[in-house]
């Protein structure tokens, strides 16, 4: 014990003589004395509490006064930051005392009233007081030799002169608020914890500033103009805990003592200030600022948001709605005038945003004036600041308005848009856009809106003049026109209106662009049939074809047009589809038209077609049919009127097919016009535009496969044949590389997706017969285009398409270029010999005998397959693969499949002499010699050959002609040896290592271990070589030795067991040179656990989890040990402790390491893992866990929610809580007995799980508040679904406890009897019983859930979903504890519980009925 007590005695010595040399000296000597009293409080661990007060009184006896020395005392740093630290070390009794003693208060606001304003040029002389020191000329203050908690960037300086600069008040604002959280926070933890003296001293000191509202403001005011000044001041080095700076600001706040007149003291003091500091956080003010880091300024944001909204905007509303008052309203934006174009924004983004009172009683329309008296009050204020600032003000407040589309007045808006968005020489069509999409009555009620919206209208004929900003609000501006009137039951009247200003001013002029925009044009499309009915669009047809100004013949095409795209509904097109027809066509075609103009005369016409009786689309056909050939036959083809008129020709054939009077003339006219495109010499190109803007060639041909499919047929049945103008987009493929490559694709999945096409069995064997003939059957090199483009359509084609003749063809087209045996193969691309697989496999997948089928065409494409493959890897020989070689040997998985097609074909139940000589013929090939180059394929093939007739039906017969399986494995086992014993390791060995002992599975475990028995330490040599160096095909290695030779491998789960993320996915292409340890996939490491464990017993498998329990790893490394960790307990499934052995280790003990892990795990991926590895002890061995076992899992599963850092946590992953309460419902469900005399276990790990999901922010996965949000912020409105989600959990585990399942609460029998002896009668069940005793202790769950809505905004969302839950409490809470919950609650937690209670009785409490 002395040993122990010396150090203290040694730092108390210490410091009581660096706080008694203070007062020796002179004032120039004060830092230096000062750094003494820092660096012994370094060693002070916690000795008398003596010797820090009297350091603390000596500091505040030298910093009172108006002194310059006392100035100087107040405003050096070091000074706070030993007040921090002894703020930690003296008693809260006598911390109070001193403090109040010392007047600190008093002291603090003199501080911050000094730092708060900065001297920006240099002081030559102080004037002071004191006639013992001159300290105009104390040198700066040398960095400390000792530094304790932190390093400045610049030494603060005992200066006065350097002090009042901005760097220097900042420093020493930094110091004062860091002291001022530790001594906040100390109170705040000792005021719920620790001696009954603790409790009351901290009590004390938080009375220090326990004062008015008007008095607080003393501190508050100052604090928050240093905030302002850290914003705007880019002081270089980031400050120490400057996060929390408002967060202290707002808890000194929270201790004054509150009043009525609290808001008007926040308006008067605060808001000017408060506002402006959040306007340029949020970046309302467009401003950017390099003070404070981006994490700060959120935070800070985010505080002084929720500040102002309870602390003024709740309570001035509270005010207006109770007492019409506006004072407060009115004080705000008076006091927030100076920085009109900073604050009143955020003024009116927190009124508008802030949140309805939950199960109020006000009208919502209350809630709408109470934001239409700030509005009024905020534009009456404009008045008295500049124009410029005033045209800024309105603008961000009417988009922030739009955006949440607030409701204000009519004449308010009318007002703001004569008074601002109107001017004489330009308009703000931002703001006008925002009144319309406010409001549109604004412009269609009265005859003042009516002249503004004239004005407006006229100014949009303007549209040369705009620039593009202006040009495309004015655009959206008449959009939203069209909704408005649309809303108002009066689209009609805007159509009069569009056909107005639509018209062009001079007779040869275009449309204006605004009024011609497509936008417009779909949303009156869309309008049509929900705005009007078939009479009124029929007066409107008949309007517009009553107007007769030449200059309005284009404009009513144009919106005849529109109304022919928007009407499809049975009556609509009855009513309007020749009407429609009869107004374009009463304006004269004429071939000088606008071809966009044109265009669309030809799709109403096409449209008319389309829709109306056969009889109709002949008269219309016959009144348009001599422009429309012209047209064909003589316009560009890269016109808008070209294109239109073809889509009418082709609306016509299919009207009139099969069998109409103008079928043969509009298909005449469609096929000579497809001739036209085939002839034409531009290149052809799928065009994924919409055909209107853009025409070109490949236009007509995507619209066909898209839009027309059945053209295509009627053309394959006209023509017999494919149109060229098809098939070239089809063929015009060069390579995988070609930019071209991906819109082929998108033909054949416009040909193949169509059930039309697929349906058309003509059309298909078209297709499939002219693709098939594109493949080219000679030796020559084989990466045409055509032989491309066929085997990608073939590929995508489905497999049912194919006829059995079809399948035949194409094999015989793909094998007939095969090279010999000594041939090289022409196309060096993997792809394309992968291509070719992948297809052979798929027309291979049903029965196909293609004529001179012949085993040696597989054995020909292996050799192929290999020499590429060798020639493509003999560039990396160097470079090992860290991939794992998977990469190359997925080339030869179609080749292994192909041949076990091959082989299944032949190997048939009954197979006959061709099968027989097709078989023996593969086994010569098989066992025939090869080339090194040719090992792996013949390796592939020997595997396939052997594992197909190991199945196969027909092995019996096979044997008894002859056929000899064990030959060919002992040749697959010759061919293995040298690949495996050869000592060259490059890039191609490990492929063909890999292949080999991949292929040795098939074969008989003996013969394998026989033949490679020697092999066994260099395969583990080489295993351990390849993991250090980061490759992964030494996983491979080790798995084929456990899984053959589990004896060789020493601790085998003792390694490296990184598993694979998807971010290194994106580098398996780059070689492995500095990688730690290789990667492995999940299923892959699994597999691997699984051969190692096979044949070992339980012993061994409990050492092999003893090894892997108490090793801490990092990185990749620790998921790897986790999921073997969880697949040892899979094995251990029944396990259970043995009685004579219990010092031995056991699940038990692995169940207290797994809590202990779960508790200092703070990485989502690993936390997830161990929960998950408990949760499963907890179930499938129950018999394990002991009662501490129990206990500990609810214990660690409290303490985990009440971490702090738990709460990131959960932001980070959504299933972090779920298994939290997985943990707790396994307890419940499969060990509820164990809880019987323990069951305050249980509530302790639900108060904490409700404390978890209720404490989080609304503003969930972020932590950035933004004034000029798109969306209200109301926490009902911004609920996110996982934290319902994660209250409907947190619900279902409240009511596994109070309704118990039968199996939960079933007994032994020696269990029934205690329940006997407790005085439960025999006729009670054990779930009744299990009820009564969960509600003696479930109501604590419950006062709980009323003190956190206390402090907590909780949404409606999470209540509603807690609901169940929490009636099941109520359920079964007797009224003696309910009795106990209201009297242990304040009046604010009494009225939230009573109208718990009330909702309970009226909607959640079992009536009977």
């Amino acid at each position: 014990m002395a040993e122990m007590g010396e150090p203290n005695r040694t730092g108390d010595a210490a410091l009581v003589r660096a706080v008694r040399l203070l007062d020796q000296g002179d004032a120039e000597a004060v830092p230096d004395r000062l750094e003494r009293v820092w660096n012994a409080l370094e060693d002070y661990c916690r000795g008398s509490p003596h010797s820090a007060e009297m350091l603390l009184r000596w500091l505040l006896k030298n910093m009172a006064g108006s002194t310059a020395n006392a100035e100087r005392v107040r405003r050096y740093p070091r000074v706070w930051d030993i007040l921090g630290a002894v703020f930690a070390l003296v008693p809260t009794i006598s911390l109070a005392k001193s403090l109040a003693d010392r007047r600190f208060v008093g002291i603090l606001q003199q501080t911050l009233r000094e730092i708060a304003v900065p001297q920006e040029g240099e002081v030559a002389e102080i004037n002071g007081t004191d006639p013992d020191v001159d300290m105009a000329d104390a040198p700066p203050r040398e960095s400390p030799v000792n530094p304790r908690k932190r390093k400045r960037t610049d030494p603060a300086s005992f200066d006065l002169n350097i002090q009042i600069q901005v760097a220097g008040c900042l420093q020493t604002a930094e110091a004062v608020f860091d002291a001022l959280r530790v001594l906040l926070s100390r109170c705040e933890r000792e005021s719920f914890a620790g001696p009954v003296t603790h409790r009351m001293g901290a009590e004390h000191v938080k009375s220090l500033f326990a004062v008015s509202a008007a008095e607080a403001m003393a501190i508050l005011v100052p604090w928050l103009a240093i905030c302002a000044l850290a914003l705007d001041k880019n002081q270089t080095g980031a400050s120490r805990q400057q996060s929390s700076w408002v967060t202290t600001w707002s808890a000194l706040w929270a201790l004054h003592r509150q009043s009525a007149a609290d808001a008007s003291e926040v308006a008067t003091h605060l808001s000017g200030v408060a506002s402006r500091l959040l306007g340029k956080l949020t970046g309302t003010s467009r401003q950017t600022h390099a003070g404070i880091d981006v994490a700060v300024r959120d935070q800070w944001a985010q505080e002084l948001c929720l500040f102002l909204s309870r602390n003024l905007i709740l309570p001035a509303r509270a005010f207006f709605l109770t007492k019409g008052s506006k004072e407060v309203v009115q004080i705000a934006v008076d006091m927030s005038s100076a920085s009109a174009h900073i604050t009143y924004p955020v003024l009116f983004d927190l009124v508008s945003k802030s949140p309805l009172e939950f199960g109020g009683q006000t009208p919502r329309k209350e809630y709408e004036t109470w934001i239409q008296t700030v509005f009024d009050a905020i534009v009456h204020a404009l008045k008295n600041i500049n124009r410029e600032s005033r045209q800024l003000v309105i603008r961000a407040i009417m988009e922030m308005a739009a955006e949440r589309s607030t409701s204000l007045s009519a004449s308010s808006l009318r007002a703001v848009c004569r008074d601002y968005a109107i001017g004489k020489n330009s308009y703000d069509w931002s703001l006008l856009l925002s009144i319309m999409t406010l409001n549109p009555d604004v412009f269609l009620v009265t005859e003042e809106g009516n002249r503004l919206l004239e004005q407006v209208l006229e100014k949009t004929r303007e549209s040369d003049s705009f620039d593009a900003a202006d040009s495309e609000k004015a655009a959206r501006f008449i959009v939203r026109l069209a909704d408005g009137y649309a809303q108002a039951r009066d689209l009609s009247t805007f159509v009069k209106v569009w056909l107005k200003h639509l018209a062009p001013i001079k007779a040869k002029a275009g449309l204006p662009l605004l009024w011609a925009q497509k936008e417009l044009a779909e949303t009156v499309a869309k309008l049509i049939q929900t705005s009007l009915n078939s009479n009124q669009l029929v007066d409107v047809l008949e309007w517009l074809s009553s107007q007769t100004q030449p200059t309005e013949g284009i404009a009513k095409i144009h919106i005849l047009e529109v109304v022919s795209s928007g009407i499809s509904q049975e009556e609509f097109v009855d009513a309007a589809n020749m009407k429609t027809f009869e107004g374009t066509l009463s304006e004269k075609y004429s071939k000088k038209d606008h071809p966009a103009v044109s265009a669309c005369r030809w799709m109403v016409a096409a449209k008319a077609i389309s829709r109306g009786t056969l009889d109709e689309a002949g008269q219309i056909w016959s009144q348009v049919r001599s422009d429309i050939k012209s047209v064909l036959r003589k316009s560009p083809l890269d016109q808008e009127d070209t294109f239109a008129a073809f889509r009418c020709c082709v609306a016509a054939w299919l009207a009139n097919h099969p069998g109409g009077a103008y079928e043969d003339d509009a298909a005449t006219l469609i096929c000579l016009f497809v001739e036209r495109l085939e002839d034409d010499g531009d290149s052809m190109e799928l065009d994924s535009s919409d055909g209107e803007t853009s025409v070109r060639k490949g236009t007509y041909v995507s619209w066909i496969l898209s839009d027309a499919p059945r053209v295509l047929s009627l053309l394959v049945e006209k023509k017999g044949r494919i149109p060229k103008a098809v098939l070239s987009l089809l063929t015009m493929l060069g390579s995988e590389h070609d930019a071209r490559f991906e819109p082929v694709l998108a033909t054949f999945r416009l040909l193949l997706n169509r059930e039309t096409n697929l349906d058309d069995q003509k059309l298909m064997d078209t297709l499939v017969d002219t693709m098939v003939s594109k493949i080219d059957t000679s030796k020559a090199a084989r990466s045409d285009s055509q032989t491309i483009a066929a085997l990608r359509f073939l590929l995508a084609a489905p497999a049912e398409v194919l006829s059995r003749t079809q399948r035949e063809a194409a094999m015989g087209s793909l094998v007939s270029h095969l090279p010999g045996g000594s041939d090289n193969p022409h196309s060096d691309s993997i792809e394309h010999w992968t291509a070719v697989l992948s297809l052979m496999v798929k027309l291979m997948g049903r029965p196909t005998f293609y004529e001179g089928m012949s085993f040696s065409h597989v054995e020909s494409i292996g050799r192929c397959l290999g020499k590429v493959h060798n020639r493509s890897n003999r560039r990396s020989r160097e470079v090992i693969p860290a991939d794992n070689g998977s990469g190359n040997r997925s080339v030869f998985k179609p080749l292994q499949q192909l041949a076990m097609l091959f082989i299944r074909q032949m190997a048939s139940s009954n197979p006959e002499e061709r099968e027989k000589a097709y078989l023996k013929e593969a086994i010569s090939l098989l066992q025939s010699p090869c080339q090194d180059s040719e090992v792996v394929p013949r390796i592939v093939l020997l595997q396939a050959y052997i594992s197909t007739l190991k199945i196969s039906p027909a092995l019996k017969s096979l044997v008894a002609d002859g056929l000899d399986l064990d030959s060919l494995e002992n040749h697959l086992l010759q061919l293995t040896v040298p690949i495996i014993e050869s000592k060259e390791r490059h890039s191609n060995s490990f492929p063909a290592l890999l292949v080999v002992l991949g292929a040795l599975s098939d074969l008989d475990r003996g013969a394998v271990r026989q033949a490679l028995a020697d092999f066994v330490p260099r395969l583990l040599e080489m295993s351990d070589s390849l993991l250090e160096t980061g490759v992964k095909a030494g996983w491979e290695i080790r798995m084929f030795v456990a899984n053959y030779f589990p004896e060789a491998l020493t601790s085998p789960l003792k390694v490296k067991m990184s598993v694979e993320s998807s971010a290194a996915a994106e580098e398996e292409d780059k070689p492995v040179s500095s990688e730690p340890a290789a990667t492995l996939g999940k299923s892959a490491l699994l597999r691997y656990v699984d051969a190692v464990v096979r044949s070992a017993d339980e012993e061994t498998k409990l050492d092999y989890l003893q090894e892997l329990l108490p090793e801490d790893s990092d990185g990749q490394d620790v998921l790897g040990r986790l999921l073997v960790i969880y697949r040892l307990i899979q094995h251990l499934k029944g396990s259970s402790r043995p009685l004579d052995t219990p010092d031995r280790f056991d699940l038990a003990r692995a169940h207290g390491l797994l809590c202990d892990r779960l508790l200092r795990t703070t990485a989502p991926a690993p936390f997830l893992l161990t929960s998950k590895a408990i949760h499963l002890l907890l179930d499938q061995n129950p018999a394990s866990m002991t009662q501490w076992n129990i206990e500990h899992t609810l214990c660690t599963v409290s303490a985990i929610s009440l971490q702090p850092s738990t709460q990131a946590l959960v932001a980070d992953s959504p299933g972090v809580y779920p298994s939290l309460c997985r943990l707790v419902e396994m307890v419940i469900r499969r060990h509820r007995k164990r809880l019987d005399g323990h069951f305050h276990a249980l509530t302790t790990p639900l108060q904490s799980l409700l404390r978890l999901l209720l404490s989080r922010p609304h503003t969930h996965h972020a932590a950035t508040v933004t004034i000029s949000t798109s969306s209200s912020s109301s926490p009902d409105q911004k609920t996110a679904p996982q934290w319902v989600k994660h209250a409907k959990l947190f619900s279902r585990l409240l009511t596994l406890v109070c309704e118990p399942t039968a199996a939960s609460v079933s007994s032994s029998r020696q269990q029934h009897s205690h329940s006997h002896a407790n005085g439960t009668g025999p006729l009670d069940s054990e779930r009744d019983r299990a009820k009564r005793y969960a509600g003696q202790y479930m109501h604590r769950v419950v006062a709980e859930y009323v003190r956190l809505q206390l402090g907590h905004a909780v949404p409606h969302g999470v209540r509603e979903a807690l609901e169940p839950g929490v009636y099941s409490v109520l359920d079964i809470t007797g009224p003696e504890a309910l009795r106990a919950v209201n009297n242990a609650m304040d009046a604010s937690g009494s009225v939230i519980f009573k109208d718990m209670y009330r909702m309970y009785q009226r909607f959640g409490k079992w009536s009977g009925v």
